[in-house]
């Protein structure tokens, strides 16, 4: 019970640093393309990743190297590309809530792959989706860049498919050297657009910057980890409905940052989003 509380705080911090993440991230596309973006974070992520990496890989089997490969192409590359292209075109409020579909992926992959069992959980993970609906029905309504709102939801169906495949390699590594390993990986296969991300980074002004440092540091650094010991210690299930919680931060940062509005419609859905969140924890399988 006491790993699960645990659990608990690591994905609350996890889905704080992703929430004002967002916000952030709707910041640097105004001037970097999708993969300078995701090169920018990855690379100097990379450089605070690399002695521990160094240190410690030769405790990664050499089957298992062809697994988090796998996890940078779905979790960082590919997924980078979707979710700052989509990003672009849409609110950062709205762009988060679209990623928040996550937990509907991870519910039916971990039930098909893990045999979780998920019928008590239901009720609270629609509680939450309802929340989410009510913040964003006038929103979804009026956004007719259809391709923009695809490539989000493609998105969150990668980062689905790269939490799931992290659960079982999470089992026997460390997850500081998990995710050194996926973001070294992510970094490398991102190398080519080297060129791209020098002639936007000379651009860049002081918001854009710190923007940029906040997604190395905090939403490339520390969130994973603690996206991964949230993993660890909880069912995919339980960690992955805590992505529920992101929007809520993003929409009071939005607010703040982009003078994006906040209105009684956000508040209500945001209490519904955390009601169904705290359901779900403190439901029993």
């Amino acid at each position: 019970m006491k790993n699960s509380y645990l659990g608990f705080i690591y994905m609350g911090i996890t889905s704080l640093i992703w929430g004002l993440g967002y916000t952030f991230i709707k910041i640097c596309t105004a001037i970097f393309d999708p993969f300078s973006l995701g090169l920018a974070r990855f690379i100097f992520s990379s450089i605070l990743f690399l002695p521990f990496f160094l240190k410690n890989f030769r405790k990664i089997e050499s089957r298992d190297f062809l697994i988090i490969f796998i996890m940078a192409l779905t979790g960082l590359t590919i997924y980078q590309f979707f979710y700052n292209y989509g990003a672009s075109g849409i609110s950062a409020d709205l762009a988060s809530i679209l990623i928040s579909t996550e937990p509907i992926f991870i519910l039916l992959l971990s039930y098909k792959i893990f045999k979780e069992k998920i019928t008590k959980k239901l009720f609270g993970i629609m509680i939450s989706f309802i929340g989410i609906i009510f913040v964003f029905y006038r929103g979804i309504g009026s956004i007719n860049n259809t391709i923009d709102i695809s490539f989000i939801l493609i998105a969150s169906i990668l980062w689905s498919i790269y939490t799931v495949i992290s659960k079982t390699i999470l089992e026997k590594y460390d997850p500081m050297l998990v995710i050194s390993a996926v973001t070294i990986f992510g970094a490398i296969t991102l190398l080519p657009f080297i060129p791209n991300m020098i002639h936007e980074i000379v651009k860049i002004n002081s918001l854009e910057l710190y923007s940029l440092i906040f997604l190395v540091v905090f939403c490339t650094f520390l969130a994973p980890y603690f996206n991964f010991k949230g993993l660890k210690l909880l069912s995919a299930t339980n960690a992955g409905v805590f992505y529920y919680l992101s929007p809520f931060f993003t929409i009071l940062s939005a607010y703040i940052i982009l003078n994006e509005n906040l209105s009684l419609t956000i508040i209500i859905g945001g209490i519904l989003i955390i009601g169904g969140v705290a359901m779900v924890d403190f439901t029993k399988s």
